[in-house]
């Protein structure tokens, strides 16, 4: 009893946001019962007993010996839909929750819904009835949860599902999707640097001296190994010596670009895991007295807004956060195409990156 329960109010839900969405005009008339069920892949006692509720709600109009019409002028229709926006409570500057959540908010306000913005701690906090019962208080159509890299016993991810809306991850990991259950958005992280590593060679970088993360594949999903043999697939030279693993801090990517200098051959470029590691290794060169581009090519990834400030601007592999923000806004406007109906699973994205050519790769 408590499946079929489960599934007429997943039903519900996603007849309701589809009538909300406009998917369904009002005045217009329902599929005959034996169709809509079909099509939505459910039996009939479950899809009359979503149908009894939305009746209930106002959402629909059955007339006997005619159909199923919907609302001329549903309830909820006066009231403005809202999407619910969670963000890891991590404050570091280079976290892109910073640079994605006013884009969700700036995009959803353009398409007339409300944004409500919190964090994995806070949501935390609340009973899943206390979620549940502000979803539907406040005609929460949505969640983008701004957070990835499950592996899924996380608490925020039972938190997430109390809502009993569908969720998009505004920047998922390949894995993120198929762990959660959730839609996704996501970037080929690989195919990114493999672009980025062609470019070097092609601006006429052999050694090429990569800085990833401290975990194990944090050459953006790549291995050292596999690193190594993407260098070499370029027609760049794969010196273990100038792939280098450190940790956003200042002083540790100091002391990384320095041991890159510190024996020969020394690096002509120099691709950074993120443009806020980028900006740690323009200041270790300045203190080294090493121009760029002139005397070293630097290039980031990720798409830091601002990182066409620094002199000279930075060439990066633009993952396009604002892009990202406004897709997740769509996924919830148009959940037929991005949640099964009958099991509210979600779908993948990939996302395009772009290559920013800028100052600080320019060949002189």
């Amino acid at each position: 009893m408590k499946a079929m329960e489960l599934k007429k109010d997943k039903v519900y839900s996603y007849l309701k946001n589809a009538i909300i969405n406009g998917k369904y005009i009002p005045g217009n008339k329902l599929p005959r019962e034996v169709e809509l069920a079909q099509n939505l892949g459910v039996g009939r006692i479950t899809l009359r007993a979503s149908l009894n509720r939305l009746e209930q709600d106002g959402f629909i109009n059955r007339i006997h010996g005619k159909g199923t019409f919907i609302a001329q002028e549903p309830a909820t229709h006066t009231a403005t839909a809202t999407i619910m926006v969670v963000h890891s409570s991590d404050a570091g500057f280079e976290l892109p929750w910073h640079y994605v959540v006013p884009e969700i908010s700036r995009y959803a306000e353009k398409n007339n819904l409300k944004s409500f913005i919190t964090t994995d701690t806070a949501l935390q906090m609340f009973s899943d009835f206390e979620i549940s019962s502000f979803v539907k208080a406040n005609n929460v159509i949505g969640i983008v949860a701004v957070m990835n890299n499950f592996i899924g016993n996380e608490l925020i991810l039972a938190k997430l599902r109390a809502a009993k809306v569908p969720v998009v991850l505004a920047q998922a990991r390949l894995h993120d999707t198929e762990v959660t259950g959730f839609a996704g958005i996501t970037i080929q992280q690989k195919e990114g640097w493999d672009v980025a590593i062609a470019y070097l060679k092609e601006s006429g970088h052999k050694n090429i001296a990569v800085i990833g993360n401290t975990d194990e594949f944090g050459f953006r999903e790549y291995s050292r190994q596999e690193i190594l043999a993407c260098l070499k697939k370029n027609g760049a030279n794969p010196n273990e010596r100038l792939l280098k693993q450190t940790s956003f801090d200042k002083k540790n990517i100091n002391l990384t670009v320095r041991d890159l200098f510190s024996v020969k051959p020394f690096p002509t470029a120099i691709l950074c895991f993120s443009d806020f590691y980028a900006i740690y290794v323009y200041e270790a060169l300045k203190e080294m007295n090493l121009r760029i581009p002139e005397d070293v090519a630097v290039m980031g990834t990720c798409g830091f807004p601002d990182a066409k400030l620094l002199a000279p601007p930075l060439s990066t592999i633009d993952y396009g956060y604002a892009k990202s923000a406004e897709t997740a806004v769509e996924m919830l406007q148009h959940q037929d195409k991005w949640f099964a109906p009958d099991t509210q699973l979600g779908k993948l994205k990939i996302q395009p990156f772009k290559l920013r050519k800028r100052k600080s790769t320019e060949i002189k």
